[in-house]
């Protein structure tokens, strides 16, 4: 099953953070959120606003973005994941996961459009045919973004192809890739943490 950000945001809401509190220090101009179930480190995470830097730390993982503002817990409330993920500068996990039923539904896409956008003589449609077939098989044995990219990059170069050029197997080696529960967690929990930090001013 792919899962919309919005259905991942509540198996995070409802499943890690359900009684997570918001604890808020200052040292010299860093402010630090703990965002944590009292009395336990289970999805935890502590969150370092520094000048234009925001650090993250904890029991899910992490990582540092590189902001264009000055980080404050309130100054995320209208940041949007995608917007986010661009700050990026390094991080503990993986950035992508790999989803061979989401690479599998992209394939089966582009392989319609192109059946269906293009006349084209049998040769045409051969050559579709065989690569559909090759990167089938790649998503199969692929566990990761990158095992999958090369194995596309491999099927490139191994397969004979006059139609479709180095554009079309560039886009089908991003298919599958799908963002890490932690990157949807890490900004909900700094919104769930303000939330709950102006509800108890």
């Amino acid at each position: 099953m792919i899962r919309t950000l919005e259905q991942q945001e509540q198996d995070i809401k409802k499943n890690w953070f359900p009684e997570h509190v918001a604890k808020v220090t200052e040292h010299d101009g860093i402010i630090i959120l703990d965002w944590r179930k009292p009395g336990t480190n289970m999805y935890a995470v502590r969150y370092v606003f520094t000048g234009s830097s925001l650090l993250i730390t904890g029991d899910i993982g992490d990582a540092v973005f590189g902001l264009t503002w000055r980080g404050t817990i309130e100054s995320f409330e209208d940041v949007d994941l995608g917007y986010l993920m661009g700050k990026l500068t390094c991080c503990s996990r993986e950035r992508w996961d790999f989803s061979e039923m989401k690479a599998s539904k992209e394939l089966k896409e582009w392989r319609e459009e192109r059946i269906e956008d293009m006349d084209q003589d049998d040769a045409y449609t051969k050559e579709i045919n065989k690569i559909n077939e090759e990167v089938e098989s790649a998503i199969s044995e692929s566990s990761s973004t990158d095992y999958f990219s090369h194995a596309v990059f491999r099927v490139y170069h191994e397969v004979s192809t006059q139609y479709v050029d180095s554009e079309d197997f560039s886009m089908i080696s991003d298919f599958g890739k799908e963002l890490p529960n932690v990157f949807s967690a890490y900004l909900l929990g700094i919104k769930m943490a303000n939330k709950q930090l102006k509800v108890t001013a």
